[in-house]
């Protein structure tokens, strides 16, 4: 099977192995990271804009982030 280009929320919590709640308090809203990740912002995550719409990621970019940033994201240092 190919790869996926793009991962939806339910994709990257399965490669992560961490819950939305956990990606989002640790990753995705916290603001060093969030301005390196959202695409309003040169970024590579689709952030939702309304209820219903849904968090989109470009698969290979994400990767690279979670594995270069993998020390400060557990160690909870986030200086990006």
């Amino acid at each position: 099977m190919k790869e996926k280009l793009w991962w939806s929320m339910q994709d990257l919590k399965i490669q992560t192995g961490r819950s939305e709640d956990w990606l989002k308090e640790n990753i995705l809203l916290r603001p060093c990271y969030k301005n390196l990740l959202d695409i309003e912002k040169g970024g590579f995550v689709y952030y939702p804009q309304s209820r219903g719409d849904r968090w989109c990621f470009i698969a290979a970019r994400m990767n690279d982030f979670l594995n270069k940033h993998f020390a400060e994201i557990f160690m909870g240092k986030g200086s990006a």
